[in-house]
């Protein structure tokens, strides 16, 4: 997730801590809502996902929806009203149960998205020179475009504003020609600034006469129910990121739980949050389902918060409380955030129950909008299109027949492998020794040569119980870099799969059935790290090494994406200077780990605590030289929960918000022994005590 915009106008530069802290507490008050009564709320997220079945999914998906919302709230089922019992019988809703995540869609999927994406524009402040000049928005009903009250805080603002559609690349890569549109306040203009929505009428054509009914609109329904709180769905956004062309968000971008409106007396649940990609520019998005039905309209980032000195403060991104002013870019965000559409239904309706000056373009925009947002039914866009389905996976009592995904071997799996004596003379870094527990776990090779994988550039160590791999040790030297030696080019494609390495038996490497969007391959050896070399030749093949499934570990999406990614960007950083490092990262396994199943939808208890297990916490260790010296930082990420300390690093690499921890400690948590580390650990005085 990478939210870094939210502002005002004003000619305001940089951030404006109120609204920041606003934010945070909005985040704060919703997660507060959601630790309700829990029979209550599993009775109303039922609620909310039989809705959702029988409004916005398609008749064939509808009962694999209902079963999988019954199979998670089995009690909740039982006393909500008015559903025929056989269809909420979980004896008769498991054979069809859908399991989470599931990434397959009809081709369908794609084509409603380019209908949905027309409607999408970039827009512009004439004159302004701030960085707040730059926003999109999207059509809504015939000659009506919404954005954030932030972008367009009053009619004068809009009144010299424009909207360009077609800002994007044709499919042979060159830019179309983007259609400009001037808004007209002076007919309908509308906003409140508490939710942040603006709306506002656009001309029928431009000035070269091109209508502006060729690009449609995006319907907005009223009803609640379009994000299912029973499955894990995604937050689709169209947008226009700092200003570019058009783009699309559509990966690793998982709403939270909406917000249960029947126990929000108060009605103070206004927005939805979600982890998807966003930039400056990207206000004023919508922010859409799988099915393509407007949910949200994007207003911004959720700053992280943490006390300090009796205080609640904004938090930098290296850890330091922000300041009136900072730019957006150095603020840290934990989540996105949206205002929700049901609520700028409630907003409208209220202004005119109000009266006054926003009553008449209120009723006006309500017109509009439900004149073509009246039956879900008739689909997302301005076309009528039917529900997407989307498959079910496997079912319960399949799963020995189903077919499963076979990794074949990648090609140049041999090479030395780790080099202990790779940071120069005098400055050796074995690889870790091994307690006596550990030793009993190691996963062998089938020659009887050892239990070391070793690779170009790195080496791994096997866990056989848990399928992971105890530790990579690796080697990167940042002068031979792809991307240090090729700028801004790619170093290739991608694997359309990830290799088992034929030197160790397959049942001692990670199931490759377990991952999906949700529960990602984390490298351990990060491919951007790995594709180094003398030649092109060395830095292809291990980019390629990078994709042994041995090298992956089990990551949730959020947490692979942005604590882990995070740090290992830092390390990359320091090592696209011309440095050499050296680092070491793996998982704590715990007792505690949760078996795959456990964390799987629909799952009998009989089968729960089978299967891989998922690791909880993982931890890595950085060596290099500077200044003659062997320098050591060692850090433990946890994946259930944020970074839990934070603190200012004044060494060349710098951390930023990571607390590094005690090399000691990490010896302790693995079995694994870095006794050369230890005695270099750089950070050891500083760092806090385990917890």
């Amino acid at each position: 997730m990478v939210p870094i915009e939210t502002g005002t106008r004003g000619g305001h530069m940089g951030v404006k801590l109120g609204e920041l802290m606003a934010a945070a507490q909005r985040y704060v008050d919703y997660k507060a809502h959601q630790r309700v009564d829990p029979q209550a709320a599993a009775i109303e997220r039922m609620h909310l996902g039989l809705r959702n079945a029988r409004d916005f999914t398609s008749k064939s998906d509808r009962l694999n929806v209902l079963a999988n919302a019954v199979l998670q709230q089995p009690q909740a089922a039982a006393l909500v009203a008015g559903v025929p019992p056989p269809l909420l019988d979980p004896a008769v809703a498991i054979p069809e149960a859908l399991f989470a995540d599931n990434d397959l869609r009809p081709v369908r999927y794609l084509q409603i998205a380019l209908l949905a994406a027309r409607a999408v524009g970039k827009l512009t402040v004439r004159g302004m020179v701030d960085e707040e000049g730059d926003a999109t928005g999207f059509l809504v009903a015939p000659g009506l475009l919404m954005t954030n009250h932030h972008v367009l805080p009053d009619a004068t603002y809009a009144s010299v504003s424009f909207v360009a559609f077609d800002q994007e690349d044709d499919v042979d890569g060159r830019p179309k020609t983007p259609k400009l549109f001037d808004l007209l306040p002076r007919q309908l203009y509308v906003s409140d600034k508490e939710l942040d929505y603006c709306l506002v009428a656009v001309s029928p054509k431009t000035s070269q006469d091109e209508p502006l009914s060729q690009f449609g609109y995006l319907r907005l329904f009223e009803e609640t129910g379009k994000v299912d709180p029973n499955r894990r769905q995604a937050a689709n956004i169209i947008q226009h990121p700092l200003g570019q062309g058009k783009k699309v968000a559509l990966r690793d971008n998982y709403f939270e739980e909406p917000p249960k409106d029947a126990l929000d007396a108060l009605g103070a649940q206004n927005s939805l949050f979600y982890g998807t990609d966003t930039l400056k520019g990207s206000s004023g998005s919508p922010v859409c389902t799988d099915e393509w039905y407007v949910v949200a309209l994007h207003r911004g980032g959720v700053p992280k918060v943490a006390t300090k000195k009796g205080q609640r403060v904004v938090l930098r991104r290296d850890g330091t409380p922000a300041r009136e002013g900072d730019a957006k870019r150095s603020i840290q965000y934990e989540t996105n955030e949206g205002t929700r559409v049901s609520r700028i239904y409630a907003s409208l309706k209220a202004k005119v129950a109000m009266g006054g000056t926003d009553a008449g373009p209120a009723a006006q925009a309500l017109e509009r909008m439900l004149a073509v947002a009246q039956d879900p039914s008739v689909g997302p866009v301005e076309r009528a299109t039917h529900p997407l389905v989307v498959p079910p996976t496997e079912a319960e009592g399949e799963a020995g027949v189903e077919e499963k995904l076979v990794r074949k071997p990648l090609d140049f799996v041999q090479g030395p492998g780790y080099q202990p004596g790779f940071l120069g003379a005098g400055f050796q870094v074995a690889l870790p020794s091994l307690s006596s527990e550990v030793r009993k776990e190691v996963a062998p090779l089938k020659d009887g040569s050892g239990h070391v994988l070793n690779y170009l550039h790195y080496s791994l160590v096997v866990n056989a119980e848990r399928r992971t791999a105890f530790f990579a040790a690796c080697n990167v030297d940042g002068r031979q870099l792809w991307k240090v030696v090729h700028p801004g080019t790619s170093v290739g494609k991608r694997p359309t799969a990830w290799g088992t390495d034929p030197r160790m038996d397959e049942k001692f490497q990670p199931d490759d059935s377990i991952f999906s969007t949700a529960v990602q391959r984390g490298h351990l050896f990060k491919r951007e790290d790995a594709s180094w070399g003398a030649d092109d030749e060395l830095r292809q093949r291990s980019d390629l090494q990078s994709f042994m499934i041995a090298n992956a570990t089990p990551m949730f999406a959020d947490f692979n994406n942005n604590e882990w990614g995070n740090l290992e960007d830092i390390v990359s950083r320091h090592v696209m200077s011309g440095r050499r490092v050296s680092y070491f990262a793996g998982p704590i396994f715990s007792v505690d780990d949760p078996y795959f199943n456990e964390l799987k939808a629909g799952v009998p208890a009989s089968l729960k605590r089978q299967g891989m297990r998922v690791p909880t916490r993982f931890w890595k260790i950085v060596a290099w030289v500077e200044a003659g010296r062997l320098q050591a930082a060692g850090f433990v990420l946890d994946q259930s929960d944020e970074i839990r300390e934070h603190g200012p690093i004044t060494e060349e690499i710098d951390f930023g918000s990571y607390r590094p921890r005690p090399i000691k400690e990490i010896q302790s948590r693995t079995g694994l022994k870095f006794p050369k580390l230890v005695a270099a650990d750089t950070f050891a005085q500083a760092a806090v005590p385990r917890q």
